[in-house]
């Protein structure tokens, strides 16, 4: 609905193009790859591409809507305090799902989920080909932050995620849904927002595992090279309107960043106080930010070398 509104309202057409991660977005920039005019990395991504002088900064004189409905708290975000290259597209949680119908023990906890993968549902499991995600969920499982860098922890969490993969149906980014869906899978790794659309076929539960977990930003960039910065400001404003936002956050299930009071009468009741979609303050309040340090993506990488290997 959004590409032919956007292309009615302003006369731009729109070409898109995927990506299955956003280590594999920074080696396509990184590459050499030029002509994007916009890009949605996670937060994290946007310092690192920031660092590697892969972004254009942005025009905010351009963004009349955002700057009128964003809500602040998305504004001057902790990887780019000064606003310059990024703004918050959506935004959610890393947990694991299950289908339901299928799942009869109820996991709560990333423990009880990498059990019940290496014992009973062995096979069936899927995580995402995401280094923060992965990593980052096995250190919480074993009490550590989300963010350590320390070599021993990160060691841990390497065996846990080795030990796992041989029960693994699928590391994937972009297919679990529909293997959930399928019955393939039974449990995945994954975001919120496939949590809830899965939920919207089959029998499925989200879970924001008790030990913690990630809380993520999704935000717009333009790359350094784009031939079309104008029009690639204007899309951002455009979604910046609350009813052409209700429509994106209708269709992925993840959080807006628009004020609440903006969303009433425009997004339907059943989204906004969906604690899924808009997680409580309290569950919130156990979730990091990924905030790893070079040191630890060094050793990240490392670890999923190996991972990828075993």
């Amino acid at each position: 609905k959004t590409y032919p509104a956007f292309t009615k309202a302003t006369g731009i057409k729109v070409k898109k193009a995927f990506y299955v991660s956003n280590e594999a977005l920074l080696a396509k920039l990184k590459g050499g790859a030029r002509g994007y005019d916009l890009a949605v990395p996670t937060g994290y991504m946007v310092n690192i591409l920031a660092q590697e002088k892969l972004l254009e900064p942005l025009d905010w004189s351009l963004l009349p809507n955002v700057k009128k409905n964003i809500d602040p708290k998305f504004r001057k975000l902790p990887f780019d305090p000064k606003d310059r290259y990024s703004v918050a597209k959506d935004w959610g949680t890393t947990g694991f799902m299950y289908r339901s119908d299928k799942v009869k023990e109820r996991p709560t906890t990333w423990k009880q989920f990498v059990t019940l993968a290496k014992t009973k549902y062995s096979g069936k499991v899927t995580v995402l080909d995401g280094i923060p995600e992965c990593i980052g969920s096995m250190l919480v499982m074993l009490g550590y932050s989300y963010n350590s860098d320390d070599p021993k922890e990160l060691d841990a969490a390497k065996k846990e995620l080795i030990a796992l993969k041989p029960h693994l149906l699928a590391i994937t980014s972009t297919e679990y849904k529909q293997l959930l869906i399928s019955g393939k899978a039974v449990m995945a790794l994954g975001w919120n927002g496939d949590g809830l659309a899965a939920a919207a076929e089959k029998p499925v539960n989200y879970v924001v595992g008790k030990e913690g977990g990630e809380f993520w930003v999704d935000s717009y960039v333009i790359p350094v090279g784009a031939k079309n910065p104008t029009a690639a400001h204007k899309w951002i404003d455009y979604v910046y309107a609350p009813k052409a936002n209700a429509i994106e956050t209708s269709y992925t299930y993840y959080g807006s960043p628009l004020k609440r009071s903006l969303l009433k009468g425009v997004l339907a009741s059943s989204i906004l106080n969906n604690s899924a979609v808009f997680p409580a303050t309290r569950t919130l309040a156990n979730l990091e930010p990924n905030e790893v340090t070079p040191r630890g993506t060094a050793l990240r990488s490392r670890i999923w070398t190996e991972f990828k290997n075993a």
